[in-house]
């Protein structure tokens, strides 16, 4: 393994691929070849004698952390099968499977999604004889979540409802054996300060740690990686607080201010060529960003040339919008023989997806809704992940309540509710209290119930024997274990008169079966169980599959596309009230700068040809409103734009509507 780092990489990304040791901060603008030069600066670690199980890569999906070991590879020509390239939750979960035990916890934990999260939270609620209608569940969990990470703490004023709620919900999940999503971080911290002897361990094998979407990082991110490297100091992170744009999930795009704090002797380098979208667009984007007044300063600028103007279009209302897009994007599919995956038509909201989804379906149009249901979320692959839930971990009760009449076998509410008493008399899990009542001879339980509960206990503890105890290729276990149950049977009764519904939900459980096939066929996974399969499909659960986009538009929120890039990129949608959002506005003006961030994002997306839709009028409810372009578009030069007139002229009533609408948001702009 050689190769000159001078000779593949421009002077800012050798600079930073060359410095190996000491604190780095490299501010990387949107196409700047961050992940190339955070590869080539691992393969010259590598070659400089530095260890690959000394380095930690740290990203935030599987995709690009999966992407970037496999570039490592395939430039070092190496194996390299102790290099971690990993997510902040894969890696804090390995941390817990190692050390978990030190809090209480058993090694064989289940890590609770955000469905098992809301169950348990209603399951919590109706245990407290508290009426669950009178909650919203999502507000809870988004409450619990932020607790938990320390972004929020009770006040004064807080009820004792909700903090007995909080309180309940987290003595739950030490009782289910259970990890949220937020433990997967928190819990480790909890590991670093209870016993630090584990953080000298992990400080010692990993003495260089790269972070990748440095902006993205939490709070809580953040401590674990400054932990991590606070003796070695060798700390490289790598961001761009232009494209920080989930601060509603706890990303802190301060933290660049932070490690500057934390690592004054650091390193500073700049990425601000891009190799990805034309002069125009990057004109346009740095004449957006530079209204926001609190971020590193930096111009991306290209030697690729100038390219097309921005088309700014004005189509009648949102249906029109719909029609022109799609046929637009036919005309060149077929004329310049495009693919359609060329293509990513962005909005802002998920509400705006659907007039543009079904106007695709009418075209015959293949488009994939990014950030739409997830795989792992449909109900049929749910009831069969949950069976291996219960299998591999009797004590996790929420799933155990998800297949115990799934199908249905007439366990009722009150044979629930009687397995629930016993459970917390006994203080055991559900499953516990159910072998209980199938061997009890008190006479509460009838005959008939007591066979039941003793079939369904004998029939999780057959697979378990199955899946944990014989050679059985699992995914073969679990293909019997479908069958056993009825499953197929069950979906006929739910669907009636519908095989192709039925057809559908059985090729999805089919898939699933593949994937495990696949999974048990990698050699690196010879000594995995299942539940390492398990963690590994929570954690990946929202992420679509690749197969699945192939050669389809790409139809997503701004949100969903951050890392993406395509050839011609729509814009739909760009209006006040959605760009920057009326309600974020409202929540904090100080927002406005997070919603131009997010404007900055989508316009860096495209490579080539960038086309921007404001509609004159727009569908709210059962009326049509006259509508306003965004006022982000005020702040781009006229001179980049082709703009199109509207198909017809504007009546005297549209004029005087956008004139009174535009003099209102003056107004309100001088006004604040």
């Amino acid at each position: 393994m050689y190769f000159n780092i001078e000779k593949e990489l421009n002077d800012q990304q050798c600079k930073a691929a060359a410095t190996l040791y000491g604190p780095l901060l490299v501010i990387a603008g949107a196409g700047s070849g961050k992940t190339r030069m955070l590869t080539y600066r691992i393969a010259n670690m590598l070659q400089n004698g530095i260890k690959e199980e000394s380095i930690l890569a740290l990203t935030f999906t599987n995709k690009a952390a999966k992407e970037m070991g496999e570039r490592i590879r395939s430039l070092t020509n190496l194996k390299l099968k102790k290099l971690t390239t990993t997510t902040f939750h894969s890696f804090g979960m390995g941390v817990l499977k190692q050390y978990i035990q030190y809090l209480g916890f058993k090694n064989n934990f289940t890590i609770y999604d955000t469905n098992d999260r809301m169950a348990l939270i209603k399951e919590v609620i109706q245990n407290l004889d508290y009426v669950v209608e009178t909650f919203d569940l999502y507000e809870l969990s988004s409450l619990f979540s932020d607790i938990k990470t320390k972004r929020k703490v009770f006040g004064a004023n807080a009820s004792d409802k909700i903090k007995n709620l909080y309180s309940e919900y987290e003595k739950h999940l030490k009782a289910y054996n259970a990890l949220d999503f937020d433990d997967l971080i928190m819990k480790p911290l909890d590991l670093f300060e209870k016993r630090p002897e584990v953080l000298e361990a992990l400080r010692s094998r990993y003495t260089h740690i790269l972070v990748d979407e440095f902006q993205d990082t939490s709070l809580s991110q953040y401590r674990m990686v400054e932990l991590l490297a606070q003796e070695s100091r060798n700390l490289c992170v790598v961001g761009d607080d232009d494209q920080s744009i989930y601060s509603w999930r706890g990303a802190n795009y301060e933290n660049l201010v932070m490690f500057e704090r934390d690592f004054p002797e650091r390193l500073e380098v700049k990425l601000e060529r891009n190799y990805r979208s034309t002069g125009t667009i990057l004109e346009a984007a740095n004449s957006l960003i530079v209204n926001n007044q609190v971020r590193k300063e930096k111009k991306l600028w290209t030697d690729s040339g100038k390219g097309s103007s921005i088309r700014l279009i004005h189509p009648a209302n949102d249906e029109d919008e719909a029609s022109v897009i799609a046929d637009e994007i036919l005309m060149i599919h077929k004329k310049e023989d495009r693919p359609f995956s060329d293509f990513g038509v962005l909005v802002r909201t998920n509400g705006l997806i659907d007039s543009l989804e079904t106007k695709f379906t009418e075209r015959g149009i293949p488009s994939q809704v990014t950030g739409g249901q997830s795989f792992f979320d449909r109900k049929e692959i749910r009831d069969i992940i949950s069976y291996l839930k219960v299998i591999a971990n009797q004590d996790d009760d929420i799933n155990l309540l998800r297949v115990i009449n799934t199908p249905r076998r007439g366990i009722g509410r009150t044979t629930l509710e009687k397995m629930r008493k016993v459970a917390d008399d006994h203080h055991c899990s559900l499953y516990s209290a159910l072998t209980l009542m199938s061997v009890a001879t008190d006479g509460q339980i009838k005959e008939g119930m007591q066979k039941t509960l003793k079939r369904f206990a004998d029939f999780i503890e057959e697979y378990h024997h199955q899946l944990f105890e014989t050679r059985t290729q699992r995914n073969m276990v679990l293909r019997t274990l479908i069958q056993e149950i009825g499953y197929k049977a069950y979906l006929e009764a739910e669907h009636p008169d519908n095989e192709n519904v039925v057809a559908y939900k059985m090729k999805g459980i089919n898939m699933l079966c593949d994937m495990l096939a696949r999974w048990e066929r990698n050699p690196e996974n010879a000594k995995a169980s299942i539940f390492d399969y398990l963690n590994r499909i929570s954690l990946a659960g929202k992420e679509s599959t690749e197969q699945e986009d192939a050669g389809k538009i790409a139809l997503m929120t701004i949100h969903a596309s951050k890392g993406l890039e395509f050839d011609t990129v729509y814009l739909a949608g760009v209006e006040d009230q959605y760009i920057p959002h009326a309600r974020a506005i409202e929540e904090n003006p100080a927002n406005i700068d997070e919603e131009r961030r997010l404007f900055y994002v989508a316009i860096t997306r495209a490579r080539r040809s960038l086309i921007i839709s404001t509609c004159e009028k727009r569908k709210k409810g059962h009326d049509e409103v006259t509508s306003l372009p965004s006022r982000f578009l005020e702040e781009i030069p006229k001179a980049l734009f082709d703009e199109e007139d509207p198909a017809k002229e504007l009546s005297s009533e549209q004029v005087v509507d956008k004139l009174r609408l535009l003099r209102e948001r003056l107004t309100s702009r001088n006004g604040s």
